[in-house]
């Protein structure tokens, strides 16, 4: 009687099954993406996720693609302000998002927020996360836009700490086709680093 019940469950499925992989297709398709800003912490770096994290269908770092941060000094002066721009090169992108940390590399101050990361426009916004204490600037909805054909680009300021130590700069980009899945997205990350501190420069 029971290899009856579970021969009639088995069919069951199999019957069912292409309606579940469409709706579940469906489901899927329609699950939103995060035009208005990134999860928290999705930066790739000290042991955060990627935004691959939920676009994940294809590989880190294609390389069809190419992610830069320009303006990071080699050698940064104490307290001073530098204009930094995240870009994004891939063909075909449709709209992008990216975010970016700023933490201390190594030594008894690793992992933990270096300097101030600021908005300069409304492309770009900072959240601090309370549980780390750490900024995270991102892309706001606006900032999803594409600057130039194949091309994103935001641009936010860096108030460098009054401490000494080597930063690094972990930055995820998320090249999106714009069908608001998780879907045919392709995803880069990098990193960066300024060190040396000196004042009066």
């Amino acid at each position: 009687m029971l290899s009856n019940q579970i021969g009639i469950t088995q069919i069951s499925l199999m019957r069912f099954s292409p309606l579940i992989v469409v709706l579940l297709g469906v489901v899927l398709a329609r699950a939103p993406g995060y035009p208005e800003a990134p999860p928290v912490a999705h930066t790739g770096g000290f042991g955060e996720p990627t935004c691959q994290q939920c676009h994940f269908d294809l590989p880190l770092n294609d390389p069809g693609g190419a992610l830069t941060l320009d303006g990071v000094p080699d050698d940064y002066a104490a307290g001073a302000r530098y204009l930094l721009t995240a870009q994004l090169i891939r063909p075909e992108m449709r709209r992008s998002g990216f975010q970016v940390s700023a933490r201390f590399a190594d030594g008894a101050r690793a992992g933990q927020q270096a300097g101030l990361l600021q908005p300069v426009n409304d492309h770009v916004d900072v959240v601090l996360d309370d549980a780390s204490a750490i900024q995270y600037a991102h892309h706001t909805k606006p900032g999803t836009h594409l600057a130039a054909p194949d091309t994103a680009r935001w641009t936010l300021a860096w108030t460098a700490p009054e401490a000494a130590g080597r930063i690094v700069f972990h930055l995820t980009a998320n090249a999106a086709n714009d069908d608001a899945s998780e879907f045919g997205d392709y995803v880069y990350s990098g990193t960066w680093f300024s060190s040396k501190a000196t004042r009066g420069e």
